[in-house]
């Protein structure tokens, strides 16, 4: 039995680890993307933005990395709560990387869905909702 056990909080820590390396490479995207500019299109550019409500995000992240909150709100009024979703993230993930041992496994998978399921639905929630 704790073979299987120990095999699952390998892959629950590989997960948390492939999840870090790629919120850390959206946060390094928005980085470097104004030093080089490129960067995509939006596919609803010239729409309101009732009807396209992620246009932006890239550009506003770019601006919370710099620490210009009020540029990043102009950019997109959503860029905070959805930057912090994805940092608070990054952070949860490197601790629970540190913290998960057999004994206490079950009890913070279950918590970690249940509170990610949770933020992500308060974070995303104007993004879907029409």
């Amino acid at each position: 039995m704790e073979i299987k056990s120990s095999y699952e909080i390998d892959s629950y820590k590989k997960i948390n680890t492939i999840f870090i390396v790629i919120i850390m490479f959206v946060f390094f995207y928005c980085f470097i993307v104004p030093f080089l500019n490129f960067g995509f299109g939006s596919a609803c550019e010239g729409m309101p933005l009732a009807y396209c409500k992620s246009r932006g995000l890239t550009r506003a992240f770019a601006q919370i990395i710099k620490l210009n909150f009020n540029e990043a709100i102009v950019y997109n009024p959503y860029s905070l709560k959805i930057f912090s979703f994805f940092l608070i993230q990054l952070i949860i993930r490197l601790f629970i990387n540190k913290i998960v041992r057999l004994s206490n496994f079950k009890t913070i998978v279950t918590c970690d869905i249940l509170w990610s399921i949770m933020f992500f639905i308060f974070s995303f929630y104007n993004l879907v909702i029409i």
